[in-house]
């Protein structure tokens, strides 16, 4: 789990000059006193979880308190003769880039919504229609959720794992289903 005073950061280039080495330094302190709403830190590592580490990049901007979550989305199992229809870089991942409030999350304005590839700048008409899908399911989702509906949702799935919890309930409901075990008779030793 992401501490709160934790700053994520991607790493600098060689070619970056003094000044802009500063000027990051700045943006780095000061998004590590900006509020960083808790369960944004939960989901980023859930998915980090789920992918790998890499599979996820953060960048804060904690001046405006807003935060980019790039998920990279490997196509490298398309075919050659695929990729080249849909004119993507097979070798590269695509960027699903999300904007969100840093300290609201949930809470906070709908996230803007990008899908690139860096090196495919031209012609990424797959770009386009992903983006079109993720902003019109994002838009849609957006106005059910909030922070304080995630936090619910957690805590009721944890109750079905808890020991007086709700699974075990369940489970003791199903034994009716169970078979009924089989007892060896003799004759001799029912009485009815």
């Amino acid at each position: 789990m992401i501490e709160r005073g934790q700053c994520w950061t991607d790493e600098e280039s060689d070619g970056e000059n003094e000044s802009e080495q500063f000027l990051y330094g700045i943006q780095g302190s000061c998004a590590a006193d900006l509020y960083r709403h808790p369960q944004l830190d939960a989901d980023i590592e859930a998915v980090k979880d789920i992918y790998t580490d890499s599979a996820v990049s953060v960048r804060e901007y904690g001046t405006i308190d807003d935060v980019d979550i790039d998920l990279h989305i490997n196509i490298g199992f398309l075919d050659e003769e695929v990729a080249t229809a849909w004119k993507v870089i097979r070798t590269e991942p695509i960027i699903l880039r999300l904007r969100f409030s840093l300290s609201q999350y949930l809470d906070g304005p709908e996230p803007s919504v990008e899908v690139f590839q860096p090196s495919n700048k031209e012609g990424f008409s797959l770009g386009l229609q992903l983006k079109k899908i993720l902003s019109t399911f994002t838009s849609q989702q957006w106005k059910h959720l909030s922070n304080e509906f995630l936090k619910a949702q957690q805590e009721k799935r944890h109750s079905w794992f808890k020991a007086g919890g709700t699974i075990k309930k369940f489970r003791a409901g199903l034994s009716i289903f169970s078979p009924i075990p089989n007892y060896s008779c003799n004759s001799s030793e029912s009485s009815f």
